[in-house]
């Protein structure tokens, strides 16, 4: 349980170094989400993993293009987090902003 909780840490960690390298300051997590929409939710803190259509799969990463996932299990990987996926019930923090991003993510079905 500690050594997932340590790799959990560190990949955050990594993405964190990377995303703070990039030349855009957009590509790190969105704190307060400040009425962003749902896709731009996405692209700033889920893209880098996911892949912009949802397919990418980096690190493991699941194909959002193919998941049959209801939107209350949606919601609660996005805010608990699941295997290398960190959790992001300290960064994304309005329930509006799930409701839009788990409607985002669902747009992305084949």
């Amino acid at each position: 349980m500690a050594v997932q909780s340590e790799f959990r840490w560190c990949l955050v960690l990594m993405l964190w170094l990377c995303s703070s390298c990039s030349e855009n300051s957009d590509a790190t997590w969105v704190r307060e989400p400040g009425g962003r929409t749902g896709q731009e939710l996405y692209l700033l803190n889920c893209a880098s993993c996911h892949g912009e259509q949802g397919d990418l799969g980096v690190s493991g990463a699941k194909n959002l293009r193919a998941s049959f996932l209801n939107p209350v299990a949606i919601q609660t990987i996005v805010r608990n987090g699941k295997n290398a996926m960190p959790a992001f019930k300290g960064i994304i923090t309005e329930q509006s902003s799930y409701d839009s991003l788990v409607t985002y993510v669902i747009s992305l079905r084949n």
